[in-house]
């Protein structure tokens, strides 16, 4: 670096010192006036209650603030902060208007040596709306677990109902009163209390109202429970020309509640007695349990679903061999040759038919009206005994030969 580059740099930096000192000496020695402005200093809602008394609730209530503009020494003036003045809007003192109303603000405190030089109006812009009034049911969304065969008997929320006061913009949007919160590993009774949140539809929290009570107790009384299979109990049978070919439970076993004493005693849980005899054609019917006393359903369903398939059976044919009994042949006759047996067909339903046999068939050939000797074709007649759910549809004939005596 040369000489004039060095000289340069010397008067540059003797500049600086001599503004810096100029400045100290104006800023401590002779500390003249100086004006600055403060921003967003807060400013303080009095008297509330007469906005309440006066139907009007406060829209969203956001941090009130004004700026001023200050003046005093420079010594002071750097010195001042936000939180050496109290400001206030004093809301009982002005006739208040739904929407917007224009609040003058007092200084309560400031601090000493400085002054406002604030020109004109100087207050805040208040909203107002309507208040309103409304009662909410609360619901628990607390998520809730219990350990291994604990099971929940009932949920109380003490109060049930809680009332809310606040804007109607607010207030409408308000779509739920709830609990939040865990309860884990629940195995005994359990009370606990939880904060009130109101939100809207979409699960947002609604702010800027008021409640009269801020928190609640949830009451959770537990119970043990008990798998056991479900037993379907009927009497009598499906009508005559149906068949019962199945049935179906919406559920076969179910989760049964109660203290230990009576689980211990129960293996299955009965239904109400179906009658089958009422069944024509396959159908669904929802069936009571027989609950013993101090036994419930985990899931509060006293009923299941029971679907029986029920068709109707077709008729069909069945061939049995029966003897045949001759009878009545005049003493001057005798039978040189005869069959004896025939087929009987009988028509019915196969479960019917499969209960007959030649038991039940009496054939019987009566030979009065024979005068002559020789050889005849006679259909015998065919009866049936102790039932009257088939019938004779065909009876084979028979091949005699009558000869005199000698």
């Amino acid at each position: 670096m040369d000489k004039s580059e060095n000289r340069t740099l010397i008067v540059k930096v003797i500049c600086v010192l001599l503004s810096l000192g100029l400045w100290l000496y104006v800023s401590t020695v002779e500390n003249p006036l100086r004006t600055y402005e403060l921003k967003n200093i807060p400013v303080e809602l009095t008297n509330e209650d007469s906005v309440t008394n006066s139907k009007f609730a406060v829209v969203n209530k956001p941090q009130f603030t004004v700026d001023l503009k200050l003046e005093g020494s420079s010594n002071e003036v750097v010195k001042v902060k936000k939180e050496d003045f109290r400001i206030i809007a004093d809301m009982s003192a002005y006739a208040l208007k739904n929407g917007e109303n224009n609040i003058p603000v007092q200084i309560i405190t400031c601090p000493e040596n400085i002054d406002v030089k604030n020109n004109g109006f100087l207050g805040i812009k208040v909203n107002l709306e309507e208040l309103v009034e409304k009662n909410f049911t609360i619901k628990s969304k607390v998520k809730v677990t219990y350990k291994e065969h604990i099971y929940e008997k009932e949920q109380t929320i003490s109060p049930k109902t809680i009332t809310v006061t606040g804007g109607k913009s607010s207030v409408e949007k308000i779509s739920e009163a709830i609990l939040t919160g865990e309860e884990k590993n629940i195995d005994k009774n359990n009370e606990s209390e939880y904060g009130i949140k109101f939100v809207d539809s979409l699960g947002n929290e609604v702010d800027n109202i008021k409640s009269d009570s801020k928190t609640a107790k949830l009451s959770i009384a537990i119970t043990n429970g008990k798998f056991v299979p479900i037993n379907l109990k009927t009497k009598g049978a499906v009508p005559q020309g149906f068949i019962l070919e199945g049935y179906e439970l919406s559920n076969n076993s179910i989760n049964i509640l109660g203290d230990n004493q009576n689980l211990d005693k129960i293996e299955a849980i009965d239904t109400e007695v179906v009658d089958m005899s009422s069944l024509q054609a396959e159908s669904e019917m929802d069936v009571k349990l027989n609950l013993p006393k101090g036994i419930s359903v985990e899931n509060g369903e006293n009923t299941i679903k029971a679907k029986f398939k029920v068709v109707k059976e077709e008729t069909t044919t069945k061939k049995i061999v029966c003897n045949v009994q001759y009878k009545n042949l005049n003493e001057a006759f005798s039978l040189d040759s005869s069959n004896s047996t025939i087929n009987v067909t009988l028509t019915g339903t196969q479960t019917e038919l499969d209960k007959i046999s030649s038991q039940n068939i009496n054939v019987i050939l009566d030979l009065a009206n024979v005068k002559e000797e020789g050889t005849s074709n006679y259909t015998p007649q065919a009866t049936l005994i102790n039932t009257d759910k088939v019938t004779i549809s065909n009876v084979d004939s028979v091949n005699i030969v009558v000869k005199k005596k000698s």
